[in-house]
């Protein structure tokens, strides 16, 4: 039996560095070695009956190299990675896998060259010697059909999103304390949405109200809370701000509104304006680029400040 790892918590290969204990010896055991080569040695037996073909396991597992220095965790990356049995998978660490049950802890000592040459087909980082060994730590938590695992699955999308929805609470009550403190200390009388969005219309527009799908047009510029500008469309303030780019044509950004084409703080605000009007976003991150940031220039949970001009509007039935 083959044994497929199955991504879908975003798990990726390398871990940031770090320590762990890892010796050749668990318990006072020693390492045994099949045919292939691969050398094993079991810290605990587990009690739960062999996967069949088609069966999912979820294994806690490490890998580190021979100084210790850890390379994967599964709790780093969010819990237990599942592990499909599948005929197609190759490598001595899935003979590995086709050795376990429900409930076994076990060390697995494989070359470094089989691990990333062989089985992940990438060459072997720098500061790993080629001829030592990466020593993984599997435990196996779970064993399930297929069935079981999809519910497992849609679960833990479940916790995630609930995970999410309770850290952007979180972050919108901090966000919106520190909108509402800069507002009062610069003396601006902003009206706020019930999404947390907080706007002033400097000057009225005397045109159409865009709707959902209709392309607008829009000059803008931005910057953080209290910081520096970060970006805009109008190439004299680009020019003073230091951040002008001969590359680039300097005209109003076209998009198509309630689309998700932008930031929902975006996609809210300029829906609230008529063409020909002017207006300043103050967007808590949760409506902006949230925990992720973008780029160098925008840093994780950031507010940001956007001055626009609804330059035109383009309507669908047009």
């Amino acid at each position: 039996m083959k044994f497929k790892i199955i991504n879908i918590l975003g798990l990726v290969g390398l871990a940031a560095t770090t320590l762990l204990s890892g010796c050749d010896q668990v318990g006072g055991g020693s390492y045994e070695t099949t045919d292939s080569g691969l050398q094993y040695m079991y810290v605990e037996e587990g009690e739960g009956a062999n996967p069949q073909l088609g069966e999912i396991m979820l294994i806690n597992m490490t890998y580190s190299t021979e100084n210790d220095s850890l390379l994967f965790s599964t709790e780093e990356q969010g819990g237990p990675v599942p592990i499909k049995i599948d005929s197609s998978a190759q490598g001595q660490i899935y003979e590995g896998f086709s050795m376990l049950k429900e409930g076994d802890s076990v060390v697995f000592k494989i070359g470094a060259e089989e691990v990333f040459v062989n089985t992940f087909n990438a060459p072997i980082p720098d500061f790993i010697d080629s001829l030592s060994n990466i020593i993984f730590n599997v435990g196996v938590d779970r064993v399930m059909n297929e069935e079981d695992f999809q519910a497992y699955r849609m679960e833990m999308m479940r916790k995630q999103q609930e995970d999410m929805l309770a850290q952007q609470s979180e972050q919108m009550e901090i966000d919106s304390a520190k909108i509402e403190q800069y507002l009062e200390e610069n003396n601006i009388d902003a009206q706020a949405t019930e999404s947390g969005l907080r706007y002033v219309i400097n000057e009225k527009g005397t045109g159409v109200q865009p709707s959902a799908g209709d392309s607008v047009y829009v000059h803008y510029s931005g910057k953080l809370l209290d910081g520096p500008y970060f970006d805009t469309s109008i190439e004299s303030l680009a020019k003073e701000e230091g951040l002008y780019n001969e590359q680039r044509d300097y005209e109003p950004l076209v998009f198509p509104i309630g689309q998700q084409f932008v930031i929902p703080g975006w996609d809210e605000g300029i829906s609230l304006l008529n063409e020909g009007a002017k207006a300043t976003f103050y967007i808590p991150s949760p409506l902006g680029y949230g925990p992720r940031g973008n780029g160098s220039v925008i840093p994780e949970n950031s507010i940001l400040v956007f001055d626009v001009e609804l330059v035109d509007v383009k309507q669908v039935s047009n």
